[in-house]
């Protein structure tokens, strides 16, 4: 027969047919087939018959084409762990590129992706339209593949390759990645403390009742778009809001939250009952639980170690509860005040950076001791969120970094700064007694890496301020809080400590050849933990030579009853802040 199975267009190529039904009518197999041998005037038969007919042309090649995928990229995705693998309920985006080194135009390219073996929990799209590429042409294009909740531990392996319409094919690409399973996250309501306003006592009636309440991801997954929710027994009024939300917790992460209520006289029963709910995003790793306190029993204290977990394949889910009485019931007696900075630097961890160093020198409870003395920075002392920095376990070129961008503040604010440092960590002096803060990479036979004390004064004095205050929980005569970080040193230094120029005072936390002392009991530094517990009973409304005297004689006590040694707290002063510190208060 002469007769050809597909029509061809003018340049002797095939004409495709694209046939769309319209309603609900029916086409045989053979009767489609049939439609392929008629030319374009056939389709004038099927007026009337609900059948449109389109003819798309392909143009006839001058020259062949010839693609090649290259530079083939994964990109993480919202919704999973930044790891170079698919993770359940993650988006990945995959980016290639598209390149035509031929002599001729490529039309209507397809990129087809084929799984090469079966494998569930991920979705995706098997063709994509790439549209058409001119001859010596690149073009970048990319997909998306989605992990589900059903996705499993394992590897994804996929067959890529662009089609053309008139064959000019690409070769195949393989796409190759790790997929990791869905990881639950576990929501619990770990601890809970009723304290009235004083942070002991009983609770009555028509008098405001603080509850504080640790809640933790103890899931290996992030729990994300967390809603905790209390709800009242009828009678008793919360004092503010009711809901709390926070965009995520990560495993092992912790967050506090501050509920204050109250009970009017009419209320009957012995004991208040709260519910709290907490959900999440996936609506099943939550919890429901109900806290009570009594009308008739006394409150105690809470002074327990919170621990912060570290990151491993599995993450070590640690308990976390309250500390001690100076942890919670923060003062907020002071609005921000875009004049005042902070830095905030707590060392603990030596060890982990200087292998072989025993953990006995590490700087007991300092990371713990920085953090909340910049909580009362924000509540007693009015420093904005954005204006601390805030570091834990500082290595020198942080530290540089930090004291570095402290000075350059100062410098652009015309003398109105009002700066706060405060540290806790290692000290030690050189061998011509110049003390030294030590960050946690720098080694006790390397004193000199430190940060020179004279130079942290030096860079904050440079340009004028209104006054600068430091706080420093570490001495400087080769003695620690625990085991000495250079053992060589036995034999105590007394270190030259001293203020020369600026309106700069500084707070020590001991004196001479003494050590700077750990509280246990209440895991924090003996000095810090004091220096808390006068800005909890008196906010911010004291000077700073009340404080200073608070300070010597109850370091003083605690330190001969903890540890039978000698701590005396020192209240440095520059010439300049010698004539003025009697009128300088805290807020």
């Amino acid at each position: 027969m002469s007769q050809k199975l597909m029509p061809l267009n003018k340049d002797g190529m095939p004409t495709y047919l694209n046939l769309e039904v319209l309603g609900r009518q029916w086409m045989s197999i053979s009767f489609i087939w049939a439609l392929s041998v008629f030319t374009p005037v056939h389709a004038q038969l099927f007026k009337g018959q609900g059948i449109r007919v389109q003819i798309v042309d392909i143009p006839r090649p001058t020259a062949p084409a010839n693609l090649l995928i290259s530079d083939i990229q994964f990109g993480e995705g919202a919704g999973g762990e930044v790891n170079e693998m698919l993770d359940a309920e993650e988006t990945a985006t995959i980016s290639f590129k598209i390149s035509n080194s031929g002599k001729g135009d490529a039309y209507r390219m397809v990129l087809h992706l084929e799984a090469l073996h079966t494998f569930t929990g991920i979705r995706y799209e098997q063709s994509i339209a790439l549209g058409n590429l001119a001859a010596g042409a690149t073009k970048e294009s990319s997909f998306t593949l989605k992990g589900n909740r059903d996705l499993v531990n394992g590897e994804a392996n996929f067959k890529m390759q662009v089609t053309e319409a008139n064959g000019f094919d690409s070769d195949f690409a393989r796409l190759r990645f790790k997929t990791q399973a869905f990881k639950s996250p576990e929501l619990s309501l770990v601890d809970a403390v009723f304290t009235n306003v004083a942070g002991e006592g009983q609770v009555t009636l028509a008098k405001m009742v603080h509850l504080q309440m640790l809640v933790q991801n103890r899931g290996q997954g992030t729990a994300r778009d967390v809603v905790v929710q209390i709800r009242n027994p009828d009678k008793v009024f919360a004092a503010d809001q009711t809901e709390y939300r926070f965009a995520e917790l990560a495993p092992n992460a912790v967050e506090r939250i501050d509920y204050e209520f109250f009970a009017n006289k009419q209320y009957a029963l012995p004991e208040i009952a709260l519910e709290v709910r907490a959900i999440e995003s996936h609506g099943h790793y939550g919890f429901q639980e109900t806290r009570s306190v009594s009308l008739t029993k006394v409150l105690a204290k809470t002074q327990t170690l919170e621990l912060e977990g570290r990151r491993s394949d599995q993450v070590v889910i640690s308990d976390a509860s309250l500390l001690s009485d100076v942890d919670k019931n923060i003062p907020r007696t002071a609005e921000p005040n875009s004049n005042r900075y902070a830095l905030v630097i707590g060392n603990e961890d030596y060890s982990t950076y200087q292998p072989g160093l025993n953990q006995e020198a590490n700087v007991a409870f300092a990371r713990n001791d920085a953090r909340v003395v910049k909580e009362y920075f924000r509540g007693v002392l009015g420093v904005p969120e954005a204006n601390i920095d805030y570091l834990t376990d500082a290595t020198s070129v942080r530290m540089s970094q930090a004291i570095g961008k402290l000075a350059g503040l100062i410098k652009l604010n015309d003398g109105k700064a009002e700066v706060f440092v405060y540290y806790a960590g290692h000290g030690l002096p050189d061998e011509s007694k110049e003390p030294y803060l030590i960050p946690v990479d720098v080694t006790g036979s390397n004193v000199r890496d430190g940060i020179r004390l004279s130079t942290l004064y030096g860079r904050l004095t440079e340009f004028p301020a209104a006054r600068i205050t430091i706080f420093l929980d570490a001495c400087f005569s080769g003695a620690a809080r625990g085991q000495e970080l250079f053992a060589m040193r036995g034999v105590k230094i007394k270190a030259n400590t001293q203020v020369s120029e600026g309106n700069m005072v500084v707070f020590a936390a001991s004196s001479g050849d003494q050590g700077a002392l750990p509280y246990r009991e209440k895991q924090h530094g003996i000095f810090t933990y004091h220096l808390l517990k006068k800005w909890q009973e008196k906010g911010g409304d004291l000077s700073y030579p009340e404080m200073h005297r608070y300070l010597a004689k109850e370091v003083g006590i605690q330190s001969l009853k903890s540890h039978n040694k000698d701590q005396t707290p020192q209240l440095l002063l520059s010439p300049e802040a010698e004539k003025k510190v009697d009128t300088w208060k805290f807020n």
